[in-house]
């Protein structure tokens, strides 16, 4: 086992993998992007993100043992189309004056062959929770010029819009169908833990 440790850029290899310093990361709003996109009658992508979030990544010593829970604001959608927005907020599809909260907390992480993380963790979505998996690559760490370390990640996933209870409203437009079932999650993040 290989464990160096890069203070200049807070990052240390841990097992041939290069993962931040263990600590407690606090995401930053203005710098963290939640994007979801899915097909849109056949030949087309809708392409939307959530605007206001909070969360913390707990990187501990043993990088398996880490943990990641977010909570975002449902609301805070936007498709950059207002009538579509609306719509999204409706209570056909993210009802969002039942469910006003969408949260996300880790159960599980594994290290991939290729230096990214496996983190399998549980979504709830209108009061529905099931897991969901994303690939995580951690992305590199730096001292900002508030003196904090800041670290960059990038997960990918994906999830099946009906399982929590949001496809039907959306099956049928023109004859075809308008929003294919499957929604991909592509998140940007920076995480700033005090020095």
């Amino acid at each position: 086992m290989v464990n160096a440790q890069h203070p200049a850029d807070h990052s240390r290899i841990t097992n041939h993998t290069l993962v931040p310093t263990a600590g407690i990361y606090t995401l930053d709003p203005v710098h963290t992007f939640v994007e979801f996109s899915a097909q849109h009658l056949v030949v087309g992508r809708v392409r939307g993100r959530f605007e206001r979030l909070s969360g913390t990544v707990t990187i501990a010593d043993d990088p398996t043992a880490s943990t990641l829970d977010v909570d975002i604001d449902a609301a805070s959608l936007t498709t950059l189309l207002a009538m579509r927005d609306d719509d999204l907020r409706s209570a056909g599809f993210l009802d969002v004056v039942n469910f006003p909260r969408i949260t996300y907390h880790s159960t599980q992480v594994a290290a991939r062959p290729t230096g990214e993380w496996n983190v399998l963790g549980d979504l709830t979505v209108r009061g529905i929770t099931l897991p969901v998996l994303l690939v995580v690559r951690f992305g590199g760490s730096i001292t900002d010029s508030s003196g904090n370390a800041r670290a960059a990640f990038h997960a990918s996933g994906s999830l099946t819009r009906s399982a929590f209870g949001v496809a039907a409203e959306l099956a049928e437009e023109a004859g075809t169908l308008s929003v294919d079932d499957d929604v991909t999650l592509s998140i940007d993040a920076e995480a700033i833990r005090p020095l």
